[in-house]
């Protein structure tokens, strides 16, 4: 392929990622009142622990695949199912990363959305990376009461959109540009330094702690306009990101495990399938080195996100915390 059919990946992506959508909706529906989907988790898949609502996306995830190989043959990298390669010849043709249900462990209680993630990248075998990239799409899977539910999309070099769209029939409410509001101040909004392990709570309080008391130090923010969140939903806290909520995002867990030795999970890299919509939508994305985030399509990974709103808020917020993990570090050296 000398050029992506963009609009036709687009279109199948979003086709699958609809069914998933229905899919999940009327698990959903059909544990309400219940505590059926959260009462146990299921086997160990490739990546993570899956649970009975993750497995509503198998057959759609299959029919996804299959439509891929129409386009060009596809090797498809799935958490939880691992590799699969649908169609033959001799062209590279693609390589698609997939997170069907990105915020299980909420959605599951019916708590908060979770996300559908894909992104789809010319083929170069085991290096393709997720700077390869080229199209994503990010689909929300909102709780039963929801009415309106979101679908991020990015190709490169075009920018990103984010359209929201009405729960019952699909229909499409509105659509923008998603751009990153390049005048927010570093607080009056959330942040996550993540901890969602007991093993990550006492590094990422030390973090938390040295990273705020410098900025109150330094009177960049007042204190009581600083809201914490964790959300165990990487892709929807780079949303967050995205859409002015959030000022940044320290999942250190993949540099906790590094440099500490802690046994925890960590983000992988089909948690930022989408990464090139918030890329393109002009989210500061890094890992914990402080260095442009990439890593391989697979299922096992270990990564560390660091995320900023704006390039403004980079600039605040990085210093601080660099400088506070290397306290930490060296205290525990």
């Amino acid at each position: 392929m000398t050029k992506l059919p963009n609009d036709e990946l687009l279109r199948v992506t979003r086709v699958a990622h609809e069914e998933i959508r229905a899919a999940v909706a009327a698990r959903l529906e059909a544990a309400r009142g219940t505590r059926e989907l959260a009462s146990r988790p299921g086997l160990e898949g490739a990546g993570d622990i899956s649970y009975a609502l993750d497995d509503v996306a198998d057959a759609a995830l299959v029919r996804f695949g299959e439509a891929l190989a129409h386009i060009a043959p596809t090797t498809l990298i799935v958490e939880g199912p691992g590799v699969s390669r649908y169609g033959s010849g001799a062209e590279p043709g693609l390589r698609a990363i997939v997170d069907p249900i990105d915020g299980t462990r909420a959605l599951m209680h019916d708590m908060r959305s979770a996300y559908v993630l894909t992104g789809i990248a010319r083929d170069h075998g085991d290096d393709t990376r997720l700077g390869h990239v080229d199209v994503a799409v990010q689909t929300e899977l909102p709780t039963s009461s929801a009415r309106v539910f979101h679908v991020a999309t990015a190709v490169r070099g075009l920018g990103a959109t984010i359209e929201r769209r009405d729960v019952a029939t699909g229909v499409l409410l509105d659509r923008a540009p998603l751009v990153v509001e390049s005048s927010l101040p570093p607080d009056n909004g959330f942040y996550s330094v993540s901890r969602f392990l007991p093993a990550d709570r006492r590094l990422a309080s030390a973090v938390e702690s040295e990273l705020f008391d410098r900025a109150v130090a330094r009177k960049l923010i007042q204190p009581r306009l600083m809201y914490e969140d964790q959300w165990l939903c990487t892709a929807g806290q780079l949303l967050a990101l995205a859409m002015g909520s959030y000022r940044f995002l320290a999942d250190l867990r993949g540099w906790y495990a590094r440099a500490f030795g802690v046994d925890n999970f960590t983000s992988k890299p089909y948690d930022l399938a989408t990464m090139l919509i918030f890329e393109e939508a002009g989210v500061v994305v890094l890992d914990a080195d402080f260095a442009p985030l990439d890593a391989p399509l697979d299922t096992h990974t270990p990564l560390s996100v660091v995320g900023f709103g704006n390039a403004a808020l980079h600039d605040v917020w990085a210093p601080l915390l660099r400088a506070s993990m290397t306290s930490v570090r060296e205290r525990a050296t």
